[in-house]
């Protein structure tokens, strides 16, 4: 049984679903670079938000990702940094399985539309509110550290990694064409040698201790805040205060 057999028996089932309006494939089948491990999947355009829901099963030995969404929905990357972060790459590059209408093929034209400069300068703004956000888990990092909690170290780290990395994807313009690179690409979003130390660090890509990614992150926060540019208000005032905090704890503590 090939992803070919299995996409056969599948299109014709989904398109029997309620509210269905359209199928296309992506994920890294569509890439071509799926290993035997991979996912096959498929995202099903639904009429309304009533019929949108995800699913996984085994299909004849592979496994399956269904993700239901409305055309509404999947058109908020156009406009949506963070929704084009995550979606965009799939609309401009998904193969249509299924599309009577036309539906995905005219959200495919708009997204290889995008203006990807108007896209970067609202990616900012909300990176900046991404890295303001996680001045708790910064002191709880701080905390981890002063106490010698590694679990609490590591709890804070799981947050900080997400954020810090989609705030530098966001200021970037970078898009994800999948999930299983978003590390390696937050990391090398800026061009930045301190920042990809420090980042590369605190989401475990070297090996390090967790002290040492929990030091890894408060550089790796400093940096950040450096990097990215601030208008005057709370937000910059949050963010420039925790940075001062976690630049002192590093001057004291290392």
């Amino acid at each position: 049984m090939s992803i070919g057999d299995v996409l056969a028996k599948l299109v014709p089932e989904l398109q029997t679903e309620a509210g269905v309006v359209a199928i296309f494939l992506t994920g890294s089948v569509n890439r071509g670079e799926a290993d035997e491990f991979s996912d096959l999947d498929v995202s099903v355009l639904v009429r309304t938000v009533e019929f949108v829901h995800n699913s996984v099963c085994y299909r004849d030995g592979f496994l399956v990702s269904v993700e239901r969404s409305t055309p509404e929905h999947r058109a908020q990357a156009f406009t949506d940094p963070v929704t084009a972060l995550w979606n965009l790459f799939s609309l401009q590059t998904g193969r249509a399985l299924y599309d009577p209408e036309g539906i995905f093929a005219e959200l495919q034209v708009c997204a290889r539309a995008v203006d990807r400069a108007a896209l970067r300068r609202a990616g900012e703004a909300q990176a900046c509110a991404q890295i303001a956000d996680q001045a708790e888990e910064l002191h709880k990092v701080m905390g981890g550290l002063s106490r010698g909690d590694e679990a609490k170290i590591i709890y804070a780290l799981a947050g900080l990694t997400f954020s810090l990395g989609t705030a530098a994807l966001l200021s970037t313009g970078e898009l994800l064409p999948t999930e299983n690179r978003y590390l390696t690409l937050a990391r090398d979003a800026w061009d930045d040698p301190e920042w990809r130390e420090a980042y590369s660090c605190l989401v475990g890509l070297t090996g390090a201790s967790p002290r040492r990614r929990g030091l890894a992150a408060l550089r790796a926060y400093v940096r950040a805040v450096t990097l990215l540019r601030w208008a005057e208000g709370t937000e910059q005032a949050l963010a420039y205060g925790a940075a001062q905090r976690a630049q002192s704890f590093l001057t004291n503590k290392t």
